[in-house]
């Protein structure tokens, strides 16, 4: 690696070690690491993992960059210091090795780093992160004060590139729509139309719609009664956040019954109690599922609960996978809440394991927890107790409980 006292030359070459990067790498680069760091840190960062497939001079870096030599020589040190870089000499060539930026909980349990971050935002500002929580501020309004082109940069001669731009215009990314037996979008594509809501919008919002009910079992008339009050009429466009904020007002209301699937195939491997967890899985929306957990214990879906449900959804989990996994994290593992690392953590099994179904979601988690038993066992012994759900027997307490609330709660809404 660069010895401290090595003095950097503008004029040497530099290549840099690729390393994969996503927007939770982003989020937590941004969210940890930039207060530590500093912008000119930052900067340098992404513009060497935008520099990963060919080679440059140190001085093209300070140019694109619009930075000195000691301020790039600084950034890099933080970047060092901070576990963001390794930098390698040989000869006149610099190797930019980037790491990934830690993940929360890893970032915290280092103490140098948490230390750190101490100290630089406050304990306000601290806890605020640690707890994962957000401020809420009050409706603003007032004059927009967005400088133009020319007010920021002055006047400039500029030259305009011998390209052909068209290559640059976006091509729009098509996705498959998704589509439920029990709900008929043309219902809401004719509404939507009478609104003056162009196709291709609707078009656009097809999933998102259809997901709605999906998640929550809200009808086709409940999902247009939250449209018509989420819709810009000048716009003639459908505001996520304005639908969101009504959720909760038809969430709690019992759904229509959704169609069973047949998955004979595999009930053989299933006890009683498996087999009436999937019928719940499959009757209920993971929205009214989660709360009829939840209210056995006297809690209510928050938030943050809601909008990882609709990322479960979004990873391409079916409804009843999601139940299933919502049933294994409250019952089985005893949690209070439906966490989205945890959640997610198991999202990821199911679909490596491809699972499509709640009687295939529990069999994969019985898979799962056997070979974890036999890997401890062979280590340590015989377990003393298993903590997570045994979906074989009926002697958990919670389990019952909870099956028994879920059926009282379909029998009433049948007869509702």
């Amino acid at each position: 690696m660069i010895e401290r006292q090595t003095q950097l030359n503008s004029y040497w070459n530099f290549i840099v070690n690729p390393v994969s990067f996503d927007s939770n790498d982003l989020k937590n680069l941004t969210r940890f690491y930039l207060p530590l760091i500093g912008v000119d840190s930052f900067s340098t960062y992404f513009q060497l993992l935008d520099s990963s497939e060919t080679s440059y001079q140190i001085n093209d870096l300070l140019d694109l960059l619009n930075i000195s030599l000691t301020g790039f020589d600084d950034a890099r040190k933080k970047l060092e210091a901070t576990g963001l870089l390794n930098s390698y000499l040989d000869d006149r060539t610099l190797l930019f090795k980037l790491k990934k930026p830690l993940a929360r909980d890893d970032f915290f349990s280092d103490d140098l780093l948490s230390s750190f971050f101490f100290s630089v935002v406050g304990e306000e500002r601290f806890q605020i992160i640690v707890d994962g929580t957000k401020k809420t501020f009050p409706n603003f309004s007032g004059i927009k004060l967005n400088a133009n082109f020319y007010e920021a940069f002055g006047d400039l001669s500029l030259k305009k590139p011998k390209i052909d731009q068209s290559q640059f215009k976006k091509t729009k990314k098509s996705f498959p729509n998704i589509d439920a037996d029990d709900f008929d979008f043309s219902i809401i594509e004719d509404n939507l139309k009478k609104y003056g809501v162009s196709e291709t919008e609707i078009s656009k919002e097809h999933n998102f719609i259809v997901s709605q009910h999906l998640i929550y079992g809200f009808s086709e008339e409940q999902i247009l009664d939250l449209l018509a009050n989420s819709l810009l009429i000048d716009k003639k466009t459908i505001e996520h956040s304005l639908f969101r904020q009504q959720i909760n007002k038809l969430a709690s209301k019992p759904r229509q019954q959704a169609e069973k699937r047949d998955d004979s195939d595999l009930s053989g491997q299933l006890s009683n109690d498996e087999r009436q967890l999937v019928k719940a899985a499959q009757s209920l929306a993971p929205y009214q599922f989660l709360a009829q957990l939840k209210q056995v214990r006297g809690g209510i879906v928050t938030s943050s609960e809601q909008k990882n449900l609709e990322h479960l959804f979004d990873l391409g989990l079916a409804p009843d996978v999601i139940n299933i996994l919502t049933h294994q994290v409250i019952i089985g593992m005893e949690s209070s809440n439906l966490p989205a690392p945890l959640s997610q953590a198991i999202a990821d099994s199911f679909l490596q394991a491809k699972v499509k179904n709640a009687a295939e979601a529990i069999l994969s988690i019985k898979s799962r927890q056997k070979k974890q038993n036999e890997k401890h066992n062979f280590k340590n012994g015989p377990l003393q107790k298993e903590k997570k759900i045994d979906y074989g027997t009926a002697e958990k307490v919670d389990n019952q409980i909870a099956l028994d609330a879920l059926a009282k709660y379909q029998h009433e809404k049948k007869n509702s």
